[in-house]
């Protein structure tokens, strides 16, 4: 059986892979056209605010991958 927080964490780069391809695809289609320079701008923003929400779920990956860890102090292991 697969770790509840590994699978989570899985699930949460699949996220991140979408986020990416979608990201790359505006991307892409921005250095072949032209636009104004507002458009620009705003497609700019946009690739901002994905980054954001890419950080923010990387983040998340490394803390749910690190409540399954063993190597982790609990509570019996704290000196009184």
């Amino acid at each position: 059986m697969v770790d509840p927080h590994q699978n989570l964490a899985n699930q949460l780069f699949a996220v991140v892979t979408a986020m990416l391809e979608d990201a790359s695809e505006i991307a892409i289609a921005e250095q072949t056209s032209w636009l104004a320079p507002s458009r620009l701008a705003v497609h700019g923003r946009h690739l901002q605010a994905v980054a954001r929400d890419i950080a923010v779920i990387a983040e998340a990956i490394t803390i749910v991958t690190s409540l399954g860890r063993n190597d982790r102090p609990s509570a019996r292991n704290i000196p009184r």
